[in-house]
């Protein structure tokens, strides 16, 4: 595919940081758009991320005019010579949100001049070019309760989230936005409107007293909704135990406690509000104590942080079985072809994928379409709340239409 014109222009997140956005135009007159998040909440791992107005000068003068000269015939062809160009181990030289914007615009250009939606297009790279799976639709995690990094208090856990046991994903996103104002009126009688605040992902903020006070009222909103439409809910975490670790202590609860203290917590939690997902219950290199963690929990242990989308970290996390879940996030690796790679590593263990977004999102919706491409058990889009994150949930109900046709 022979590219006729390739913009790269600056945008607004929804921080109202600063961020980048691709418009591309093919030699057949066909055209794309892609635009990228930025995570507040970052681990070590990830992918470099270059000032976009830097991005764009560089874009102008090193990379623009190289792939308007080539013709490229496969997404790991143009991805590769990115990656070359760039030639850094972490992205740093063109930085890894100028490739990743490009790569996702030319996914998009790529499917249309192939006459197929984008998630089939996903899917057969990620099938080897043949559908052997047909693409599946994930399960929604709704982030409810902001804390850490992403909220205005002092939890520590950074997400409190739900997932609906939904039939269609319609369904689910009806009966989770009956939840979300459920459970705003909960926290409106219990803190008063002035004290709500939205965090970094939509979800409330307000001043609870700990995260088991978040987990009680998650739990007591649950029991209300599921008894009035006879519909049920799972409670998840994002700890993000990089947030709270400190010189070899994590910090909760106003004390420090070791490895040991923090698992009998955890095994409380557990035990106590039936948590079904917990996503990074310790730091970014601790993949002993995810092992020994993954061993004693009936639950989905996830890792995210200490795997960063990067086939290394996850081929570590799989020989330490520190983990039977990943966050794939394609911003923390910067390109379409290495987040395939490292999705298709965690299948073949085993491990189920859950892709996710951003704290500081775009209107762009590509990781529905990614998320049903890689066959992920789960999709984080946050809250059921303001356009950044809807657009996700309303993009995988339009593709859920078009598997049922």
């Amino acid at each position: 595919m022979k590219l006729k014109e390739v913009e790269i222009r600056i945008i607004s997140d929804s921080r109202g940081q600063e961020t980048l956005e691709a418009e591309m135009e093919s030699d057949s007159g066909k055209k794309s758009q892609a635009s990228i998040p930025s995570g507040k909440s970052r681990s070590a791992y990830e992918a470099f991320v270059l000032e976009p107005a830097k991005a764009k000068n560089i874009f102008e003068k090193e990379v623009k005019e190289k792939i308007l000269e080539h013709n490229f015939s496969y997404q790991d062809k143009f991805d590769e010579f990115l990656i070359k160009l760039d030639g850094t181990s972490d992205k740093r030289r063109l930085g890894g949100n100028l490739i990743l914007v490009l790569s996702l615009a030319w996914a998009r250009l790529k499917a249309k001049e192939e006459k197929i939606e984008l998630f089939r297009y996903i899917n057969k790279i990620y099938r080897g070019g043949a559908n052997i799976v047909h693409p599946t639709l994930p399960r929604m995690i709704f982030n409810m309760i902001n804390g850490g990094a992403h909220g205005k208090n002092n939890l520590e856990f950074q997400e409190f989230q739900v997932i609906p046991q939904h039939a269609t994903i319609l369904e689910g996103l009806k009966e989770a936005r009956k939840f979300y104002r459920a459970l705003e009126k909960e926290l409106d009688s219990k803190f008063g409107k002035d004290e709500i605040e939205l965090g970094d992902e939509a979800g409330f903020s307000v001043d609870l007293k700990g995260n088991e006070q978040a987990l009680k009222i998650l739990k007591e909103v649950s029991r209300k909704v599921s008894f009035s439409d006879k519909f049920s809910f799972d409670l998840s975490l994002d700890v993000a135990a990089n947030s709270f670790y400190k010189d070899g202590k994590y910090e909760v609860n106003g004390e420090k406690w070791d490895v040991k203290e923090l698992v009998d917590y955890y095994e409380h939690l557990i035990g106590k509000y039936g948590i079904m997902v917990m996503e990074d219950p310790f730091f970014e290199d601790a993949f002993h104590d995810f092992s020994e963690l993954n061993k004693r929990k009936g639950i989905y242990i996830v890792a995210d942080d200490l795997t960063s989308t990067n086939p290394h970290r996850i081929s570590m996390a799989i020989n330490n079985n520190s983990a039977d879940a990943v966050i794939i996030k394609p911003n923390q690796i910067g390109s379409l072809t290495e987040t395939i790679e490292a999705s298709k590593l965690a299948h073949k263990a085993g491990w189920q994928l859950i892709v996710s977004h951003r704290s500081g999102e775009t209107e762009d919706d590509f990781i529905a379409d990614l998320a049903v491409g890689l066959n992920a058990w789960g999709i984080k889009a946050g809250a059921p709340e303001t356009k950044y994150r809807l657009n996700k949930y309303f993009r995988l109900a339009e593709i859920e239409k078009k598997l049922n046709k």
